[in-house]
């Protein structure tokens, strides 16, 4: 499997931008970050109480990042995407 370097931002909508909180880099193949991006749980589109969202980036290149997908959430399905990325990274990072 090919792996590319993925980047899960984690941004929160404040004084009218996203301001990026959290970051999880995630060095693995295309297909198992998309079943993992699958996974969490928000809409595509944002709202008045989805302000949070969570970004999965390629980085093509040193300085350049491109936006693959988006998911906007409620804090408590942030609460619960957090799980499942830190779930699957720990489980990538300790038994692959």
């Amino acid at each position: 499997m090919e792996r590319s370097n993925y980047y899960i931002e984690l941004q929160m909508y404040c004084r009218g931008r996203y301001m990026t909180i959290a970051s999880f880099d995630r060095n693995s193949c295309e297909k198992i970050i998309h079943e993992l991006f699958d996974e969490l749980r928000g809409d595509h589109q944002a709202s008045a109480l989805r302000r949070l969202r969570i970004n999965l980036l390629l980085n093509d290149t040193e300085n350049s990042r491109t936006q693959l997908r988006s998911i906007h959430c409620t804090l408590d399905e942030l609460a619960e995407n957090t799980k499942i990325i830190i779930k699957k990274t720990f489980r990538a990072v300790n038994f692959e």
